[in-house]
């Protein structure tokens, strides 16, 4: 568990400070909620009706974010997020079919919509997660055109320490390739001169 000794939360608040007004920024400081979620194996630690209604901060730690086949039970990794970064997830929650799990024990800063509304703000963090959102889905469409050792180096740019946080089952979920491919792939470049 995390206290607010641990983690300066008013640094991630004032990371938004080219987002919100001076006025509207000391009233968010005062009504921001911190959670803190322990990795366990095959769980979830948020619905997304939850993220529907608040604006996430990661402040540590990593989400998986995947989806499971219906037929087969499998499940395919959609994205992660790693500390600092926006958690947010795509589509409504009615259509909502995205789990999201701790790969280590994360904590996260939450500020609810309703807040955001009353003081005026919600448009803008909106219009900020929008962009998030866009570069995410860039990346992701990008690692789709790509062949497997392509997709293997754009994610070693993009994320250089994912490889310390998140298991490799994962990674090669994500890339869309089995562990033992990746295994190669990476064995692959290493030896390369």
């Amino acid at each position: 568990m995390y206290s607010k000794n641990d983690i300066n939360f008013e640094n991630y608040i004032e990371a938004l400070s080219t987002y919100i007004s001076a006025s509207s920024m000391t009233k968010l400081k005062k009504t921001y909620k911190a959670f803190t979620f322990t990795k366990y194996s095959k769980s979830t630690i948020l619905e997304n009706r939850q993220l529907d209604n608040s604006f996430c901060i990661l402040i540590s730690g990593t989400v998986r974010h995947y989806t499971t086949d219906c037929n087969t039970a499998e499940e395919q990794t959609l994205r992660f997020t790693l500390s600092g970064h926006l958690l947010c997830q795509y589509g409504t929650a009615t259509e909502a079919t995205e789990c999201l799990s701790c790969l280590s024990e994360c904590t996260i800063l939450s500020v609810s919509n309703t807040i955001l509304a009353e003081i005026g703000e919600e448009t803008n963090l909106k219009i900020y997660s929008l962009n998030i959102i866009k570069e995410n889905l860039e990346l992701e469409i990008a690692l789709l055109r790509m062949p497997p050792e392509k997709r293997y180096t754009k994610l070693c740019k993009q994320y250089q320490n994912i490889f310390l946080t998140v298991p490799l089952k994962y990674i090669a979920s994500f890339l869309g390739i089995t562990p033992q491919a990746l295994c190669r792939i990476r064995k692959r470049l290493l030896l390369a001169p």
